[in-house]
């Protein structure tokens, strides 16, 4: 059963791929875009707020392992109003997700909640991150965003159907 979902961010949260390139000031439009001083542009991609809102109600912890720096990625949240959503963020200049998801694990654990590698389900748009999730982590269920799903809501389906 699936206790937790961990979300790559750039490309599969929102439109852009690499949101450490941001620049302050934000500004929000709309409430699932923003353009930051330089002009770059991000759109949250339609049905993520209300997966995330799904997810919590369901009791389901939320996160995130994303490769930028982590004071934009808290930027980017805060602005974007997204932060409340997530659990723990983990957030590293490295590409190295099977590390961040074991930082997420040892967060978690920190907290007094224990979850096991095949209770997540991590949800990225680049599979090339699953081998060495599998490899050093064990039974991590991987999801393909744009592959294997192309709506934020399928991923609460694809819950539904691990019960």
């Amino acid at each position: 059963m699936i206790k937790a979902v961990v979300f790559d961010a750039d490309k599969t949260l929102w439109d852009h791929y690499n949101i450490s390139e941001f620049e302050e000031p934000f500004t929000v439009i709309e409430g699932n875009s923003l353009v930051d001083a330089k002009g770059r542009k991000l759109k949250v991609f339609q049905n993520v707020r209300r997966t995330l809102k799904e997810l919590r109600e369901r009791g389901i912890i939320i996160g995130m392992a994303t490769w930028n720096f982590s004071h934009k990625t808290s930027l980017v949240l805060k602005a974007l109003e997204l932060e409340q959503f997530f659990d723990v963020v983990v957030s590293r200049d490295f590409p190295y997700k099977f590390l961040m998801l074991g930082d997420f694990i040892l967060e978690m654990r920190r907290r007094g909640k224990t979850i096991r590698p095949e209770e997540i389900l991590f949800v990225d748009d680049r599979r090339v991150h699953f081998g060495n999730v599998w490899l050093y982590l064990g039974k991590v269920k991987c999801l393909e965003m744009w592959r294997e799903v192309n709506d934020h809501l399928e991923i609460l389906k694809r819950i539904d159907t691990d019960r």
